[in-house]
C-alpha cells in the first residue's frame, strides 16, 4: 500500500511539472500568428480632422492619421480607415486605404477621406499593415456626434469655442434634427484643426469634401494667404460650391491677396463700419424646450450691444461685390459666401464679448439655413439612400429593353401553337402522326435560338457604362460643383477599377447596392479610386462622384428692366431650357445656342406654373415640379424629361429650386462631357444637366 501511494505521489508531481512548463510555453507564445514580438514598430493615432466628437452624418469627412516609427529602419505598408454602420456588420462598410513610408524614428501625417451613413453616425477604426500584409497596429476613433451646425475655427486654440460650444441655434432648415415624436433646436458645435506632428502646422483638408461636416469656417487673413496647393484649392472650391467663409483681417496687406480679391469680386478696402453695427442688436435665441413634432422650437428675442472696447475697434470693408451685412461685409462667391467680419473673433477682448458670440452664432445659423439653395451640395448627400432607384433605372440599359420581354412572350406563344396543334395536325394529315415527335426538337431549338439572339440584341454581349451628370453653378461663374452618377452594366461578375475624374474628387457606390458591392477606396498622390469593385452580371451598379468642373465661359443671367437676359457661353448649346424669373414665371426654350442672347419673356409659357410654395420653419421653398415640365422637355430632348424626374425623386423636399429673389435656369448640355469610355467599358449614354442660380456674368 505504501509503495502504491508513493507511485501515485511521484506521478502527480510529474504531471504538475509538465503542466507548469506547458503553461509557461503558452504564456510565452505570440498572441496571434504574424503579431510582432516586443514593442509595436509603429505607433498610430487617428482622429477626425475636425477633432474628437466632430459631427458626422451621411456626409464625407476626413480622418487625420499620425504615424511614428519606433524602429531605426524604414517602415512601409498601408493604413486602412474603416467606416461602418453600427450593428450592421459588413452590410454598411467602407474601407479607405492609403500607402505609407516612414523613415526610422520618423513621423508622418496622412489624411484619408471616408463617409458616414444615414440615420446614425458611423463607427470609425484604423488598422495599419506592413508590406507583407500583417497587421502591426490598430486603434478605434472617438465616436462622432450627430450632424449639427458647426463652426470650424482654424485658430489654435479657439478663443470663441468655450463660449459658443453647445449654444442653441435658431435654425429653420431643420430636417436632419427631427425625431419621431419630438423636435428641439440644434446646438452649435465648434471644431478646430489637428496639428501635423512633423511640422507643427494645422492639418487642413486637401479635398473640398473634407469641409463637408462644417457649416462655417472662421479664419484669419494671414492663414488664408499662407495656404497653397491642394489646401488652397480645397477651401476655394468648397466655398464656390456653397460653403460659407468668415475672415478676420489681421494685416492690412492681406486685403490685396488674390484669394480674397477673387472671392470678393474685386479689390477690397477698409473703412468705417456701418452705423448699425455699433448699436443694440436683436437676436433670436431658442429656449431650452423644443416644440412638438413638425413645429419649430420657441424662440425668444435677446438684445445685446458690443462693449466699448469692441465697438471702438469695429472695421468696415468695401469693394467688389461686398455689401453691408449684420456681421460686417458679405459677398457671394459662386454658390457660397464670403464674410469679412467687422470684429476680431479670434482673440480677446472680442472673443469673450457676448455680442460677438451671438453674432457668430447668428452667422452660423445663416450659413446653415442658406444650404436650402443647393440641390446637390458637395459631399453632403447620403450615398446609401433608396431614393437613388430612379437614377439607377435611368442609367439601366434593361429599362430600355422591355420590348424584348414582349417579343419573347410572343415567340413562346407562337411556339406553343406551331409546335403543338399545327405540328401534329400536319403530321396526321400526311398519315404519319409520329413524325410530329421528330419535329418537336427542331421547333424547340429554333425558338430557343431566337430567344437567345433576342436577349443578345436587347442586353448586348458586352458591358457598358452610362453617365448622368449634374452641374450646379452661380450665374456668370466659369466653374461649378458637379455630381456624376456613373452606371456600370457588366456582362459578367468582373472586378473593375473606377478612378475619380480629378484628384480632389471623392467617389463611392451609391444606393442600395452599396451594402452588397465589395470595393475598397484607395487614396494616393494620383487621387481616389475604387479597387476590387465587384460588378454584377446584367445589373447596373451606380457610383456617385462629387467634384468640380469647368463651364467654359459660364451662363450669364442679367436683369433687364424686369426681364432676365440669358447669355450662353458654355461652348455648347443648351437644350430643353427653363428660365425662372421671380417677378413673373418660368418660360421654356427648346434650344439656346452657344453665344446666343435671349430674354426670358421670349420663351414659351408652360401649360402649368412650376414652383409650388412650401414652408420649412420660416423658410419659403419652391419645389422643382419636374412632373409639370417633363412632358414638354421630353418632346424636344429625348430622355431629358425623365432625367429631371429621376433627379426630383432623389433630392429631398428641403431644397429651394426656384428662389424668390434671384433668377434660375435649368437645361441639358448638348454632347455631354464628350467621354467615350469609363473603366474599360464603352460609354453609350452621357447626359449632362445644369442648374444656374443668381444674377451675374457679362451681358
Amino acid at each position: 500500500m505504501i509503495v502504491r501511494r508513493a507511485v501515485v505521489l511521484v506521478a502527480a508531481l510529474v504531471l504538475l511539472l509538465v503542466g507548469g512548463r506547458a503553461g509557461a510555453e503558452e504564456t510565452e507564445a505570440p498572441a496571434a500568428p504574424g503579431a510582432p514580438a516586443g514593442p509595436a514598430p509603429l505607433s498610430i493615432d487617428a482622429v477626425p480632422l475636425l477633432g474628437p466628437g466632430s459631427p458626422a452624418g451621411p456626409r464625407w469627412l476626413t480622418v487625420v492619421v499620425r504615424l511614428f516609427n519606433t524602429t531605426d529602419q524604414q517602415l512601409e505598408g498601408n493604413v486602412e480607415v474603416t467606416s461602418e454602420l453600427r450593428w450592421s456588420g459588413a452590410d454598411r462598410r467602407l474601407r479607405t486605404r492609403a500607402p505609407f513610408a516612414v523613415a526610422g524614428k520618423g513621423r508622418v501625417t496622412l489624411v484619408l477621406p471616408t463617409h458616414g451613413f444615414m440615420h446614425t453616425p458611423p463607427q470609425l477604426s484604423l488598422h495599419a499593415f506592413d508590406a507583407k500584409g500583417n497587421e502591426i497596429a490598430a486603434v478605434n476613433l472617438p465616436d462622432p456626434r450627430p450632424l449639427e451646425p458647426t463652426l470650424f475655427d482654424l485658430t489654435l486654440p479657439s478663443r470663441v469655442g468655450p463660449g459658443l460650444r453647445g449654444m442653441r441655434v435658431a435654425a429653420q432648415h431643420t430636417a436632419p434634427f427631427r425625431a419621431s415624436y419630438s423636435y428641439s433646436a440644434p446646438s452649435l458645435g465648434v471644431a478646430s484643426p489637428q496639428v501635423n506632428a512633423a511640422t507643427g502646422d494645422p492639418v487642413l483638408p486637401d479635398r473640398p469634401a473634407g469641409y463637408a461636416p462644417s457649416t462655417l469656417v472662421l479664419a484669419k487673413s494671414e492663414q488664408l494667404t499662407a495656404l497653397q496647393g491642394a489646401e488652397l484649392d480645397a477651401l476655394a472650391n468648397w466655398v464656390l460650391g456653397g460653403g460659407s467663409l468668415a475672415v478676420v483681417i489681421t494685416r492690412p496687406e492681406d486685403l490685396r491677396s488674390p484669394l480674397l480679391t477673387a472671392m470678393a469680386g474685386g479689390p477690397v478696402t477698409a473703412g468705417k463700419p456701418a452705423r448699425e453695427l455699433s448699436g443694440q442688436a436683436e437676436f433670436m435665441v431658442p429656449t431650452d424646450t423644443g416644440g412638438g413634432y413638425g413645429y419649430s422650437p420657441r424662440n425668444v428675442v435677446k438684445r445685446a450691444s458690443p462693449s466699448n472696447v469692441v465697438s471702438s475697434a469695429l472695421t468696415g470693408y468695401d469693394g467688389g461685390n461686398l455689401t453691408a451685412s449684420p456681421w460686417g461685409a458679405t459677398a457671394s462667391y459662386g454658390m457660397g459666401e464670403l464674410t469679412l467680419l467687422a470684429f476680431d473673433a479670434t482673440r480677446d477682448p472680442a472673443a469673450s464679448d457676448e455680442w460677438v458670440r451671438l453674432k457668430l452664432a447668428d452667422l452660423t445659423r445663416h450659413a446653415w439655413d442658406r444650404q436650402v439653395s443647393l440641390a446637390l451640395p458637395h459631399g453632403v448627400s447620403a450615398l446609401d439612400t433608396a431614393s437613388l432607384d430612379g437614377i439607377r433605372k435611368h442609367l439601366d440599359p434593361n429599362e430600355g429593353a422591355r420590348w424584348a420581354v414582349v417579343v419573347a412572350l410572343l415567340l413562346l406563344i407562337a411556339y406553343s401553337m406551331l409546335a403543338g396543334p399545327l405540328n401534329f395536325y400536319l403530321a396526321s394529315k400526311k398519315g404519319k402522326p409520329l413524325r410530329a415527335l421528330w419535329h418537336l426538337p427542331i421547333w424547340s431549338g429554333v425558338t430557343m435560338g431566337a430567344i437567345v439572339v433576342l436577349g443578345a440584341l436587347a442586353k448586348g454581349v458586352s458591358g457598358r457604362a452610362r453617365h448622368l451628370t449634374v452641374i450646379e453653378a452661380a450665374a456668370g461663374m466659369t466653374r461649378g460643383s458637379v455630381t456624376r452618377f456613373r452606371g456600370f452594366y457588366a456582362s459578367a461578375a468582373e472586378q473593375l477599377l473606377v478612378r475619380a475624374s480629378d484628384r480632389q474628387n471623392v467617389l463611392d457606390v451609391a444606393g442600395d447596392d452599396a451594402a452588397e458591392t465589395s470595393r475598397e477606396l484607395v487614396v494616393d498622390r494620383d487621387g481616389a479610386r475604387l479597387e476590387k469593385f465587384q460588378a454584377k452580371p446584367w445589373q447596373t451598379v451606380v457610383v456617385r462622384e462629387d467634384g468640380f468642373t469647368s463651364l467654359g465661359g459660364g451662363v450669364s443671367l442679367v436683369e433687364r428692366g424686369g426681364d432676365i437676359e440669358v447669355t450662353n457661353r458654355m461652348a455648347r448649346d443648351l437644350l430643353g431650357v427653363l428660365v425662372w424669373n421671380p417677378k413673373t414665371e418660368a418660360t421654356y426654350f427648346p434650344r439656346i445656342k452657344d453665344g446666343e442672347h435671349v430674354l426670358a419673356s421670349a420663351g414659351k409659357k408652360l401649360p402649368k406654373k412650376i414652383g409650388r410654395r412650401r414652408f420649412v420653419g420660416t423658410l419659403n421653398l419652391r419645389d422643382l415640379d419636374a412632373a409639370v415640365f417633363a412632358p414638354t422637355v421630353e418632346a424636344d430632348v429625348k430622355g431629358a424629361g425623365e432625367a429631371w424626374r429621376a433627379l426630383d425623386s432623389l433630392i429631398d423636399d428641403n431644397v429651394n429650386w426656384w428662389p424668390d429673389d434671384v433668377p434660375a435656369l435649368i437645361g441639358q448640355v448638348e454632347g455631354g462631357e464628350g467621354k467615350t469610355s469609363d473603366s474599360g467599358l464603352s460609354l453609350d449614354f452621357d447626359r449632362v444637366l445644369v442648374r444656374v442660380v443668381g444674377v451675374g456674368g457679362v451681358p
